[in-house]
């Protein structure tokens, strides 16, 4: 037995590498985890409001961890290590992290990278994950303007939307000019069956006050507010962004469950 220990100990130091250097999930469970400190603690109260109110309404999680170093690995590679230690999203592996390692002395720059789980790749391919850290954080992060903020909740933003279903991209193999010309006839074929209903109504309406002189005082009253009015307006109180959206939540992060990845998603470096 004395001669096995030493060598089950050389077996499993290497499985037990695997995590070293990887930050243990934090307790109690939080969606924001600003080891590197780039976030006031009013930024990360409020981001972990609305993030914890998107995982309430679609059971998608992102997580947001900043970290001021890799400790020698692929930036890919350590949120994939990472999201997988901390089981982030649930058994569905609908799991997204934003992991950001910040600039510091030794290594002048700033990588970043957004980890899709396996169940949301679908929503969100790489070459789009790859369009938000290019076009969409990239602005607030190059040129040494270092904005983790406005990076983080412009890529949130767009994830939430994504992972949602409120707006999609196109897949691999779509040519993008060729899906831009059939939205836009697919567009002019829906105004010219929806002004062909509305005529309809209107000249039935026309007819039954003809044939009956139903007044027509009383209809018009009627007519601008059921159909057209209201609805919409009410949507946009929706949209606020960080500073109402998720205050309603009330009970906080229940914790990750389990979810996996397998290295979708995309990086960058500023």
């Amino acid at each position: 037995m004395k001669r096995l220990f030493p060598l089950l100990v050389l077996l499993l130091t290497p499985l037990a590498g695997l995590w070293a250097e990887i930050p243990d999930p934090p307790s109690p469970p939080r969606l924001v985890n600003d080891f590197a400190g780039v976030f006031t603690p009013a930024q990360r109260d409020s981001l972990e409001t609305v993030l914890v109110a998107f995982d309430d309404s679609t059971s998608n999680q992102i997580c947001v961890v900043t970290v001021t170093s890799l400790d020698g690995r692929d930036v890919s590679d350590y949120a994939v290590r990472l999201g997988n230690k901390w089981g982030i999203g649930s058994h569905r592996n609908n799991g997204l992290l934003v992991l950001f390692k910040t600039r510091t002395g030794e290594e002048d720059w700033i990588d970043v990278n957004i980890q899709v789980g396996k169940g949301l790749e679908g929503a969100i391919p790489d070459v789009y994950a790859s369009r938000i850290i290019r076009n969409i954080m990239g602005p607030h992060l190059r040129d040494r303007r270092d904005d983790y903020w406005r990076a983080t909740t412009a890529a949130c933003e767009e994830l939430m939307k994504l992972a949602s279903g409120e707006i999609s991209e196109p897949r691999d193999g779509v040519d993008e000019d060729e899906d831009d010309v059939a939205n836009a006839i697919a567009a002019i074929l829906t105004f010219l069956i929806f002004a062909f209903v509305i005529y309809r109504i209107v000249k039935s309406f026309k007819n039954f006050n003809n044939r009956y002189g139903g007044g027509s005082s009383g209809g018009s009253s009627s007519g601008g507010g059921g159909f057209f009015g209201g609805g919409w307006s009410s949507g946009s109180s929706s949209g606020g962004g960080w500073s109402s959206g998720g205050s309603s939540s009330g009970g906080g992060f229940g914790g990750f469950g389990g979810g996996s990845f397998g290295g979708g998603g995309a990086s960058g470096r500023f």
